[in-house]
């Protein structure tokens, strides 16, 4: 249910033409998004992935791919670090395939 919120606020954020980032830290509960909220060069990585993420989407890609690929992306590879580190590669690399989606 979560992960369909981002995709929800994903997609208004593109639609509305705001930067928005998909952690709400006052609900902040999992280890990844509790890494986010307390990094501000986290925030700024997720806040960039999002603005790829609504690019790719004004682009005119196969929306359903897009999903797909993300909520793969959300659950194998954000989902699976531990630390800043990995999380700051997460987004870079995520932002970059987004980019050239």
């Amino acid at each position: 249910m979560r992960l369909k919120w981002l995709l929800v606020l994903l997609f208004a954020g593109a639609m509305a033409g705001t930067a928005l980032a998909a952690v709400d830290c006052s609900r902040a509960r999992t280890n990844v998004d509790k890494l986010i909220c307390s990094s501000s060069r986290l925030s700024v990585a997720e806040e960039q992935m999002a603005k790829s993420y609504r690019a790719a989407m004004r682009r005119g890609v196969d929306l359903q791919e897009l999903q797909r690929t993300h909520i793969e992306w959300y659950e194998q590879v954000r989902n699976a670090c531990n630390d800043v580190a990995c999380l700051m590669r997460a987004f870079d690399d995520r932002s970059a395939e987004l980019d050239n989606y």
